[in-house]
């Protein structure tokens, strides 16, 4: 059993709803990329997405798009991506993470040592936004020898074929998107998601989490009861850059960041 299977074991023993997030590594720099994980681990994150920055992230709206630009800057990629992981393994060996992104870096680095990299960095799984599970085989095949599994997305546009598939390197979780269009757009109606997760059940055993569009802890209080949990990524995202220009310390900052999760976790909880 992996960390992931774990982490839904433990939340359904605890009658409770995964909480996860995202963030780009490297933004604004690898060491304020290490020190936000570790708030978000402390916080109540039960599993982090960690974007390795890209040039052209065409599945993401603005707000991500700038943050894979200020990653690049600071000298991000995907193996300084699989060292952040590393560095964030050395203090926490139960928080899940998957390392979220596009299939040029993986293919530039080759499947097989990508794996080989990433599992021994403590990478539990990947979500690869420009790689269809139909044309996955070669990465699937290196992913399972090391453990790890690419999370299928599910999106109003897609069959059933396209995202419900059993297999070897398939897992995790099934990442259901109730919109189209990029992250960061508007919410989808409560009962968009609800149909949404309704369609993933009826074609998938794996858990179900929501994404895109959750801006608010009421919505994700919301959306947590209609599945097996919530993902926040951009709504988290301005507000973090909005305290960045605010506060007066760095103490200051990871306070903030800490009052805001746990506003989502409570609503999430409750």
């Amino acid at each position: 059993m992996n960390r992931i299977d774990r982490m839904f074991a433990r939340l359904k023993a605890e009658n409770r709803k995964a909480f996860v997030t995202f963030t780009v590594a490297c933004d604004p720099s690898f060491e304020e990329s290490l020190e936000r994980l570790r708030i978000f681990a402390d916080s109540g994150i039960d599993l982090i997405e960690i974007c390795h920055p890209y040039s052209d992230p065409i599945l993401d709206g603005a707000t991500i798009q700038k943050a894979n630009r200020r990653g690049l800057v600071a000298g991000g990629s995907l193996a300084r991506t699989v060292d952040l992981c590393a560095a964030f393994r050395e203090n926490d060996a139960v928080t899940p993470l998957i390392l979220m992104g596009y299939a040029n870096p993986l293919a530039a680095m080759g499947y097989e040592a990508f794996s080989s990299r990433a599992a021994a960095a403590g990478i539990d799984g990947i979500i690869v936004a420009d790689v269809p599970i139909r044309e996955a085989d070669t990465l699937l095949e290196a992913l399972m020898m090391h453990g790890l599994v690419m999370i299928p997305l599910a999106t109003p546009a897609l069959s059933p074929a396209d995202f419900a598939v059993v297999r070897p390197g398939i897992g995790g979780f099934l990442y259901c998107i109730p919109v189209v269009g990029p992250t960061g757009g508007p919410s989808a109606s409560i009962e968009a998601i609800t149909d949404a997760v309704e369609r993933c059940r009826g074609v998938s055993a794996l858990p179900i989490l929501v994404g895109f569009g959750v801006k608010s802890p009421e919505l994700a209080a919301r959306v947590a009861e209609i599945a097996d949990g919530v993902i926040v990524a951009t709504a988290l995202m301005d507000r973090f850059e909005v305290l960045r220009s605010e506060m007066h310390s760095a103490v200051e900052y990871k306070t903030a960041i800490g009052d805001i999760i746990a506003a989502y976790r409570m609503a999430i909880d409750h």
